[in-house]
């Protein structure tokens, strides 16, 4: 264990290491870890709880929900609570961005209860992280119904579930899982007797939506509106958003391009894929290289980072998740008047690129390369939208030559010709 000083000052040195100022720091400590530190003390704990920390988070919660503090001063406090957290289980400051759990906050013990089925599991982070979602998502749903834990029924989650299948009936296996969790937690702690099996909930699985592409038009209006005025760094919001155009490379491999992934000399991009671990070599246009090439020379800050594509802001490190490509591509379609379509985002230009390959009349076989597919099944979305392939289907035969076959008999050409017309 721990003691709560040492902790917060492990994660006062990753943030010298981290580039930020003295000042920044200082305040940082004076206001968010330090009043960590006295809660604790205050509460008879001289080593890390993080029940007491997640507890302070939940009054810092309601004094925000009261309008005591602001958004931003809470947010602060669970930016704070999160890094001490990673700090304490890897060693490391996770300087990830936290994400704002803007749905499903139950009750201090209820959100102290999530923690402890989830540590029960052997999940991996980020699916441990979509559990808790759902987890608390239920306790939210069944503090409305009972006062206690021990009052619940079979019937509570009978009710979720119906409630998750109209709300969002893609979710309902997701929802499923973790009431198996919760329901295993709550008999293996004899906090409840309950046999309810969850087996007869057989979700369909949900049907794929089909996102509208960008068209070129579109495009040329976003690049065109990219400047000193509508950005801070618009050499490298051109080159990201033409780079994803013009090679189909996923946002998240944008992300992490490395300037040693280019060979110049070539005009090539070569990657392991961050989704398939698969290697992927894609050719780039002369407009392409430029644009990065513009980027690199011009507007790129120095850095220690081999990412090509960095921060706007010190200490200029690269992106730490593919939201910002999101939210520039956002941005730049409001001001280009480009219609906003629900769930179009930065990763419908990889789809733009493959339905432009599909008009180009690109068999589907090398489509699926390009992209880095590993099976067609994945392509088959992008042929949709091929109108003209999709018209020949409507046409009709009187053009294709009959050579052979009894089709092609003179007894059937001339009772063929006898009979034309006969329906009109």
């Amino acid at each position: 264990m721990l003691k709560i000083k040492d902790v917060v000052n492990g994660v006062e040195e990753c943030l010298k290491k981290q580039g930020l100022s003295n000042d920044t720091i200082k305040q940082n400590m004076y206001t968010f870890y330090h009043p960590i530190i006295n809660y604790h003390l205050s509460k008879g704990y001289e080593y890390y709880s993080p029940d007491i920390t997640m507890e302070l988070c939940e009054r810092q919660r309601m004094r925000y929900e009261n309008g005591e503090i602001g958004r931003k001063h809470y947010r602060a406090f669970v930016t704070a609570e999160f890094r001490i957290r990673s700090f304490v289980e890897t060693g490391k400051v996770d300087f990830s961005i936290v994400k704002d759990s803007k749905h499903y906050k139950p009750s201090i013990e209820y959100m102290v209860l999530t923690e402890n089925i989830l540590n029960k599991t052997n999940f991996q982070p980020k699916y441990k992280y979509l559990m808790s979602i759902f987890i608390r998502n239920f306790f939210c749903f069944f503090e409305k119904r009972k006062t206690s834990i021990n009052e619940i029924t079979n019937d509570d989650f009978f009710e979720f579930i119906k409630k998750v299948s109209n709300t969002n009936p893609a979710s309902v296996g997701l929802a499923t899982h973790a009431l198996r969790i919760i329901l295993t937690y709550i008999n293996e702690c004899s906090i409840a007797d309950l046999v309810f099996d969850l087996s007869i909930f057989r979700p369909q699985k949900a049907p794929r939506k089909i996102i509208e592409a960008y068209t070129q038009e579109e495009i040329s209006s976003i690049l065109s509106v990219i400047n000193n005025e509508t950005s801070k760094t618009p050499k490298r919001d051109y080159a990201m958003i033409l780079l994803s155009f013009n090679s189909g490379i996923r946002a998240i491999d944008i992300r992490n391009l490395k300037l040693t992934d280019i060979d110049w000399k070539l005009g090539e991009v070569k990657i392991i894929q961050k989704k398939t671990v698969k290697p992927l070599t894609v050719s780039l246009n002369g407009k392409t290289l430029n644009a990065i090439a513009d980027y690199i020379l011009h507007e790129r800050p120095k850095s220690e980072s081999n990412n090509i594509f960095l921060q706007a802001c010190p200490p200029f490190l690269a992106l730490k998740s593919t939201s910002p490509l999101d939210a520039a591509i956002d941005k730049y379609c409001r001001i280009a008047s480009v219609p906003k379509i629900k769930s179009r985002s930065f990763h419908s230009l990889r789809r733009s690129y493959a339905i432009e390959l599909a008009k180009a009349e690109v068999p589907i076989t090398i489509i699926s390369q390009l992209l880095g597919h590993q099976g067609f099944s994945s392509d088959k979305i992008y042929l949709s939208f091929n109108k003209t392939h999709t018209a020949l289907c409507a046409a009709d035969f009187s053009d294709v030559p009959i050579s052979k076959g009894f089709y092609s008999s003179p007894y059937f050409l001339k009772c063929f010709k006898d009979k034309k017309g006969g329906d009109e």
